[in-house]
């Protein structure tokens, strides 16, 4: 699904995604159903300690800024790097955390939860891709690419 574009609440590769219509979509092609909106995402499975260390391949990450209420979510797929739709790069790529573009991911991850216990498979199968009454996520406040 790289490349994909950003669509403000789009949840299909088709209409383009927002961050948790492509996290419940991938999911939901794993037989896991997710609620629509990263804030109720934010719910599902189970806890996982904050930082890079505890997280495992196919958990979703949660994104606010301080005082902000949860406004994004991505996949975690290993080696300090997550594969997300983000408005401010115009759509699902992958980001490495440990750069200077991951920076504000690093600083403003709030949550994270563990969805499946077979994650590996869920991520390995992303590499291959290539293309509620809450309302919508907002898009990220992530800063554009330089």
């Amino acid at each position: 699904y790289v490349g994909v574009k950003y669509t403000w609440g789009g949840n299909t590769p088709e209409s383009g995604f927002d961050c948790s219509g492509f996290t419940k979509y991938v999911f939901a092609k794993q037989g896991i159903q997710l609620p629509r909106t990263s804030r109720e995402q934010a719910r599902a499975g189970q806890g996982v300690a904050k930082g890079l260390g505890a997280l495992l391949p196919g958990d979703i990450m949660l994104f606010a800024e301080p005082g902000e209420a949860i406004s994004h979510v991505a996949i975690y797929t290993g080696n300090g790097e997550i594969i997300h739709s983000s408005s401010g790069y115009g759509g699902v790529h992958y980001l490495d955390l440990n750069t200077s573009q991951g920076d504000w991911y690093v600083q403003n991850m709030v949550a994270a939860r563990r969805l499946t216990a077979n994650g590996r498979s869920l991520v390995q199968g992303l590499k291959y891709l290539t293309i509620s009454g809450l309302p919508f996520d907002p898009p990220d406040r992530a800063p554009a690419p330089r």
